[in-house]
């Protein structure tokens, strides 16, 4: 029994692998339903089940997506970006890790901003850092100053002209969507990230991708220790 399960999944995940090479191919497009169960498995000479443990794969790794009445899909790109990037957990035992990727990934997103971007294009992280400034000089608004530290990074990310890294930053921030939210309540926590952004917006204006980096780096630095200190101790 246990040999008859373990070559129905090799042969499930070779059909998911040739159902792959037909994506790649071109053959299926984005967003084309593809045949069913049935179909597919008369036309890879295979049985329905073997087909439907390949969409199942195929959907866990993001190239498909299952809409239930409707049928299988071709998922677009950014969807495969998705569910790599919620295959993380991220806890403290591996929190250093993920800030030592989104350094690397920061540090690129400010350069490639600085030589990508049209003369003027920075007008919309100023309007970011002066709103930031002015909530924190009022009644604190925390959830719209966590928002606008989300518009911080996502318009570098958008200025930089590279759709990949686009993505990736995207879904990155968003799995610490909620430590951002508890972290930026720190006391000194809200005030110590505008300044930290009002210093990248400067040297971005002087357009110096080493200085932009420098202080991209230290920013993330100061924010992944904020968020450590704030996280409960795993046991």
């Amino acid at each position: 029994m246990q040999s008859r399960q373990i070559n129905r999944k090799g042969i499930s995940e070779q059909v998911a692998d040739r159902i792959k090479e037909k994506i790649q191919a071109g053959e299926y497009r984005v967003g084309e339903r593809i045949p069913g169960e049935r179909d597919m498995g008369i036309e890879l000479s295979v049985s329905r089940n073997t087909v439907r443990e390949a969409y199942k794969i195929l959907e866990a790794y993001g190239y498909l997506t299952v809409k239930h009445g409707t049928g299988v899909f071709v998922a677009p790109p950014e969807h495969q970006i998705r569910k790599m990037t919620e295959a993380f957990f991220v806890s403290n035992s591996h929190m250093k890790d993920f800030f030592s990727v989104r350094k690397i990934l920061e540090e690129w997103t400010v350069k490639w901003a600085i030589e990508n971007s049209d003369d003027d294009p920075f007008m919309e992280l100023e309007q970011v850092v002066n709103e930031a400034n002015e909530i924190i000089s009022g009644t604190i608004d925390y959830q719209r100053l966590a928002e606008l530290d989300h518009k911080f990074h996502m318009t570098l990310a958008n200025k930089s002209n590279n759709v990949v890294l686009v993505n990736i930053m995207n879904y990155l921030i968003d799995l610490l969507s909620e430590s951002r939210n508890k972290s930026i309540q720190i006391p000194g926590r809200a005030i110590q990230s505008i300044q930290e952004h009002a210093k990248i917006l400067q040297a971005i204006k002087q357009r110096d991708p080493q200085l932009a980096q420098q202080y991209m780096k230290e920013h993330i630095e100061s924010v992944e220790r904020s968020i450590t200190k704030a996280s409960p101790k795993e046991s």
